[in-house]
């Protein structure tokens, strides 16, 4: 297992694109690599390809539109993150499979921000969500035609259970780790919780104070090159 700041010390191009599909994906998944990337004077760009506003949300929102919730919820988990470079953009929240607009949008970033590192979902999606998919098969593609490294967050054995089963045989096995100092973690997952609207404690199993604690570490795979990678869209309730 590699230390993911000894990964991150071999790139001379140290620009980092983190690109999710939802507000949220970004702190839970890779907020503590997103602290460290920028600790060790990396670039870093987040990018969300939705607003997340077809899920349903947990809190009140006072009159609010869910896009509107979501883009305040998303702007504070980029200043907890120090994240100064961050684009929202409006596709359709649980559409990507189904539509083109957004590939050709984002080949054409990809291009402009020109990133030596990819941060995205690996083809299980995780929850097996059709837009996590997605994103992570047109991430695939275009890492490997432009030779850029793509790394996905990943877990080991007692993480993965948050994996859907239906589709844990396409998720990767990590080969990177980055242990969280205490200030690390508290700050992931104050970014993290910053998405009150998405009931993170549901889905983490514990309040953010334990998670500062107990989730200190973070776990990505490498992609491969010449590999070939499978997926499956499952069935999937937006």
């Amino acid at each position: 297992m590699t230390d993911i700041r000894q990964y991150l010390s071999k790139f001379s191009n140290k620009k980092m694109l983190v690109v999710f599909p939802h507000p949220d994906d970004e702190s839970v998944m890779a907020g503590g690599l997103i602290l460290v990337a920028l600790k060790e004077g990396w670039e870093v760009v987040v990018l969300t390809l939705t607003e997340g506003d077809s899920g349903k949300i947990y809190i009140n929102g006072g009159g609010r539109s869910t896009r509107e919730i979501r883009r305040e919820e998303m702007a504070s988990a980029m200043s907890r993150l120090g994240v100064i470079d961050w684009v929202m953009w409006r596709f359709d929240d649980g559409r990507l499979r189904k539509t083109k607009k957004w590939r050709e949008r984002l080949n054409k970033f990809v291009e402009i921000t020109d990133p030596s590192l990819v941060v995205t979902y690996d083809l299980s999606g995780v929850s097996g969500h059709p837009d996590h998919i997605s994103l992570g098969l047109e991430i695939l593609k275009l890492t490997r035609k432009r030779k850029i490294h793509l790394i996905w967050p990943s877990f080991i054995e007692e993480g993965r259970v948050i994996v859907d089963s239906r589709i844990k045989k396409y998720a990767q096995k990590p080969g990177l780790r980055l242990r969280m100092t205490m200030g690390e973690s508290l700050k992931k997952w104050l970014a993290a919780f910053s998405h009150r609207s998405q009931g993170l404690r549901g889905f983490i199993g514990m309040d953010w104070y334990l998670a500062v604690l107990l989730r200190r570490n973070e776990w990505f795979a490498g992609m491969k090159p010449n590999k070939k990678y499978r997926y499956r869209y499952v069935k999937f309730r937006v």
